[in-house]
């Protein structure tokens, strides 16, 4: 790549205006602190005229050598433009009205202090022609419309840029992640106007420059009322640096080959709720799973009790797929309506072994079962949600008790599972079998 190298044309006191000392290549940009021949790199410059300018970077470096150097006719004014105050929005659907006080979402959080990313509530910044160019020009939909007037709280990434589209693909990026890990957190529905980007104006107010759609489509019922709480805000704090080490990346800009299995288990997890046709999200879903649990189908279901039971299948077997605070106060949840990891799983495998090799799924898996919403739901819907279940709730323990070394490839994975559990391929059917014995209807159906 083309590098200018540029110094100040008063050394001593490190004043502009800017000398070009040279025109270099090299493979790689230059970063600060690197030797150039001329002097060590100091800061590197914004992509901005005259910078830009037939070259593909430009850096300032300490260099004695500044005044024998000729100013050249683009040099830098005294001094950078003001810089713009970019802000990055993607909405959330938050708790405003918890039974229990401090789980209700109040005021603004800070996720990454050192990245700026904040849940905050962005309705200041809204007035009411704020998107009245995209309501008249990009033919939105009533609700679309509504929808953005309406916003409240977000995700949002605040940072400076001396260019007015510049930091936007970082930016959008870091709400990516943060995002994907506050899902598995806390999965809700999503708005169909997804990631805007803008510039907040000198009277705090949103000068917004673009914004993304995405489909809508339906998350599993025991999941439509969900909300983001303080809690989940909180566990998004503590985990999310994790998650995003998950995606570091090596000097040539690709995401570095360690984590597979738990980066293809959240990757598969997002997809499923992307797609509307049952059988492919299930299919997404179930590989999920194995990616995190292994490809046997006894190893995975002793594993999956072994995870939840903290080392105690009979435990794990007995583990409820609804948590304290997924089913609102206004419904019960009883021994008839509570489905467990015991119940399902073997029907998730029954449903799997069927459409993974392009069979029919049998029509028991489609009649009505008990649900805590009142009533019945198909049991393919109880099985969606315990699928989602299995899959958000392993990604948070490993990301929350700091293992992810444990699952840097298959092998590594492998090994976990059985230096940690004690669960190969021979213990989990030997396992499993004694589990079965213990429990003689843990293979019947629910129906």
């Amino acid at each position: 790549m083309r590098i200018k190298l540029w110094t100040w044309s008063h050394a001593e006191e490190r004043l502009g205006p800017y000398l070009m000392l040279d025109v270099i290549e090299r493979p790689e940009p230059l970063s600060v602190g690197e030797d150039t021949g001329y002097g060590k790199v100091v800061s590197v410059i914004p992509p901005i005229a005259p910078f830009t300018d037939d070259a593909d970077q430009s850096v300032v470096v300490d260099s004695g050598r500044a005044n024998e150097a000729e100013l050249h006719p683009g040099a830098m004014p005294d001094a950078l433009p003001e810089p713009y105050r970019k802000i990055t929005i993607l909405p959330i659907e938050v708790d405003h009205h918890a039974v229990l006080e401090p789980d209700a979402i109040r005021g603004a959080h800070m996720v990454l202090a050192d990245q700026s990313l904040s849940i905050e509530d962005i309705s200041p910044l809204l007035l009411p022609d704020t998107f009245s160019t995209w309501k008249q020009g990009c033919f939105l939909a009533k609700r679309d419309a509504e929808k953005l007037q309406g916003l409240d709280y977000a995700l949002t990434h605040r940072y400076s840029a001396h260019g007015y589209r510049e930091g936007e693909g970082r930016s959008k990026e870091l709400l990516d992640l943060a995002d994907a890990c506050l899902s598995l957190i806390r999965p809700t529905r999503k708005y169909r106007v997804r990631i805007i980007h803008g510039l907040v104006k000198e009277n705090e107010t949103l000068d917004p420059h673009g914004f993304g759609l995405g489909e809508f489509v339906e998350v599993p019922l025991i999941q439509r009322l969900f909300s983001i709480r303080t809690q989940d805000v909180h566990l998004l704090q503590q985990i999310l640096p994790r998650f995003i080490d998950l995606y570091r990346k090596d000097d040539s800009g690709r995401i570095r080959e360690d984590y597979e299995p738990v980066r293809m288990a959240v990757q598969l997890y997002q997809q499923a709720y992307a797609n509307s046709y049952w059988k492919a999200r299930h299919i997404l879903w179930w590989s999920a799973i194995e990616a995190l649990y292994g490809n046997a189908e006894d190893s995975v279901m002793a594993r999956v009790y072994a995870f939840f039971g903290d080392k105690d299948l009979v435990r794990g077997y007995e583990t409820s797929i609804y948590e304290q605070g997924d089913i609102p106060s206004c419904y019960s949840l009883t021994s008839n309506n509570n489905h467990t990891l015991g119940e399902v799983l073997p029907l998730i495998y029954e449903v799997r072994n069927s459409a993974a090799h392009g069979q029919k799924v049998a029509d028991p898996n489609f009649v009505p079962v008990p649900h805590p919403f009142g009533g019945t739901a198909p049991l393919l819907d109880v099985l969606a949600e315990a699928a989602t279940f299995i899959i958000r709730k392993s990604v948070v323990a490993i990301l929350s008790r700091g293992i992810c070394e444990e699952f840097t490839d298959r092998e590594a994975r492998e090994r976990f599972w059985l230096n940690q559990y004690g669960l190969d391929n021979r213990q989990s059917k030997k396992r499993l079998h004694a589990l079965k014995e213990a429990y003689p209807t843990a293979t019947a159906s629910t129906t």
